[in-house]
């Protein structure tokens, strides 16, 4: 405190602004209550420190195409679904696979797993080899795509239409 009031009287006896004088001598005294609320020291950690999550990881996840289950995050890109009118009438799906990175064409296995209005997965899946067209139920379906040369998969939800041939897009990541 008696750091306080020399600072002020030594201020004061300058030629500055009563406002001037007034903020630094409020700066002054904020200093002196942290560096006296600083000198008690205790060993227990504070209540109010949280660590922050780092927002990046090292670990990766193991994507099996062929089992039921999401993946933790969705990857790869769904890019397009187009529909294509077909003679049957039927819902059919076929799949363009591209390299996310290059855009070069790939080929790929897709699994796809139905999903119920509650968003139950279905444990059996529906594997459309390559480019070929596959008829099914329309609906919502999970897919998990894995390309033929490499480890590079697409993970996520789509709705296929009903009475058309969807022929989707995907780029493998």
């Amino acid at each position: 405190m008696k750091k306080v009031l020399l600072c002020a009287a030594l201020l004061s006896l300058c030629a500055c602004k009563s406002t001037d004088i007034r903020n630094i001598t409020s700066s002054v005294s904020d200093i002196a209550s942290i560096g006296s609320s600083t000198t008690t020291t205790t060993n227990s950690p504070s209540a109010d420190y949280t660590h922050n999550q780092p927002q990046y990881s090292n670990e990766s996840e193991d994507i099996s195409a062929h089992r039921t289950g999401k993946t933790n995050k969705d990857y790869g890109v769904i890019r397009s679904i187009t529909a294509e009118k077909n003679p049957k009438g039927m819902t059919m799906v076929r799949f363009v696979s591209f390299h996310l990175d290059s855009g070069a064409a790939l080929e790929s296995n897709q699994y796809l797993y139905s999903m119920d209005e509650n968003g139950w997965m279905s444990k059996k899946s529906i594997l459309t080899l390559d480019s070929r067209t596959k008829m099914l139920n329309s609906g919502e379906y999970y897919l998990k795509a894995h390309a033929k040369s490499g480890e590079f998969y697409t993970t996520g939800l789509l709705t296929l239409a009903s009475g058309v041939t969807n022929v989707v897009t995907i780029d493998l990541e």
